[in-house]
């Protein structure tokens, strides 16, 4: 059985609203202070988000601070469910 990619919310968000937004990417790179290399890694998932570039691209967008980590902690839980949830579950026993 193939299992599907999960998606990485962070990064199709982010790709998204960089293809979307008038300025172009390396005009945003200027803007935030993000390399426009990071920022490529970032939209493709190939790179995460950082307390650092939350802060960054929330002022930017005039978004909540922390809208992007938690994006990219809600993605990172959910795959390391898939990959290790069974195994801790086998491992560790509740306290109560």
């Amino acid at each position: 059985m193939k299992t599907m990619p999960l998606p990485n919310a962070f990064a199709e968000t982010l790709r998204e609203t960089l293809d979307e937004w008038p300025s172009t990417q390396k005009e945003i790179a200027k803007a935030t202070g993000i390399l426009a290399s990071h920022l490529s890694e970032m939209k493709s998932g190939r790179r995460r988000c950082t307390p650092e570039y939350d802060l960054r691209l929330s002022r930017f967008f005039g978004m909540e601070e922390g809208f992007w980590m938690r994006l990219q902690l809600h993605y990172e839980m959910q795959r390391v469910r898939i990959e290790l949830g069974h195994r801790i579950d086998m491992e560790v026993q509740p306290a109560a």
